[in-house]
């Protein structure tokens, strides 16, 4: 504001003094006996008056100029202040002045929840695709050929094993399982797993998870190799199972899975970022509370050092509701020194379960 005062006196002061000076001029132009001689154009009135005219033209043209520079600074500083006072007013009592941040006042950071994949319900599964059956004459004499229990040549197998490979058909199938799960050699069940997993079809699914327990080191890697590497939905194939209703099915593939070290390699699964993967471990705990083979489940419960782990695995048990899971429970509780969630969880599916049976 004072710079602005100052411009416009300036102005007056130089329009003034231009007004003066023209002004005496013009007095000093006009001798008291006007003679009819020429003049010069100096000494014209008329030039005179037009030159204060165009000086006070022009102060008023730089004035008008100025003035809008300044209004345009003006309105640029008074939206910058708006802005500021949008943050912080000092003549409001309810406004807070914003303050530098610092480590001090940052607020401290949220855990994130569980990751645990909170599953519902086992969903259901749809039919898969049956292999045809091959009629074929080579092929039906590999079969025989496997099968043969006096068969003591091993090179024999092994070019039957061949030739089955070479067929996609349930019938070629079968025989290779055969041989994956009872052939002499450990070196053809290892091999025939091998091709069984080359197939890729469901039908092999199990016949995979009982070489699992294979006695023989060599054919339980070549099965976990051959499990893992079956590109079908292996969540459905667990499922598959408990919906068959046949307890000795479930059982069986339950305790091949324990033996294989499947189950317990497959815990730290249950957290997984992949939901696909995450459900196939859900599958296969169902499973094995559905087959009743429920020891490795409490021990995980009770020893594993993932407390998300933990967490997880109860909440299968609180999905797969089975009588027996009451008692599980109870003894887990009253024998294992749990962290205060974990106890919290088991304790919530134990009053559950007791009311549920009230």
């Amino acid at each position: 504001m004072k710079t602005k005062v100052n411009f416009h006196s300036s102005v007056l002061n130089t329009s003034f003094a231009i007004a003066l000076f023209s002004a005496n001029i013009l007095a000093q132009a006009r001798p008291a006996n006007p003679k009819p001689a020429e003049t010069s154009i100096f000494e014209s009135i008329g030039f005179w008056i037009g030159a204060l005219g165009a000086a006070c033209l022009i102060g008023i043209l730089l004035y008008l100029r100025k003035g809008k520079n300044q209004l345009e600074e003006t309105g640029e500083s008074a939206s910058v202040n708006d802005g500021i006072r949008m943050t912080y007013n000092e003549k409001s009592p309810e406004a807070e002045p914003v303050k530098p941040e610092s480590k001090r006042d940052k607020p401290a950071p949220v855990k994130a929840k569980n990751s645990v994949h909170n599953f519902t319900r086992l969903h259901r599964t749809n039919s898969y695709i049956q292999l045809p059956e091959s009629k074929d004459a080579a092929l039906l004499r590999a079969i025989e050929e496997v099968n043969e229990e006096s068969e003591e040549d091993v090179q024999a197998r092994t070019n039957a094993l061949k030739l089955l490979s070479s067929y996609r058909n349930s019938n070629a199938v079968a025989a290779i399982a055969q041989m994956a799960l009872y052939d002499l050699s450990s070196k053809l069940r290892s091999d025939a797993v091998g091709i069984l997993s080359e197939l890729d079809h469901e039908s092999v699914f199990e016949t995979i998870v009982t070489a699992c327990a294979d006695p023989t080191r060599e054919v339980r890697a070549a099965a976990a190799r051959a499990l893992f590497k079956l590109s079908f939905d292996r969540g459905h194939s667990w499922t598959r199972i408990i919906e068959s209703g046949d307890i000795s099915r479930m059982r069986h593939a339950a305790r091949c899975a324990i033996e294989g070290d499947i189950v317990v390699r497959s815990f730290d699964r249950l957290i997984h970022p992949d939901r696909t993967v995450a459900y196939e471990t859900f599958a296969l705990v169902a499973l094995l509370i559905k087959a009743g083979e429920t020891g490795p489940i409490y021990s995980a419960v009770a020893a594993h050092k993932d407390e998300k782990v933990k967490l997880a695995i109860l909440n299968v048990l609180q999905v797969i509701i089975e009588e027996e899971t009451f008692d599980g429970l109870s003894r887990l509780i009253e024998t294992s020194a749990l962290t205060p969630d974990v106890a919290a969880k088991a304790n919530e599916i134990r009053s559950m379960l007791q009311l549920s049976h009230a």
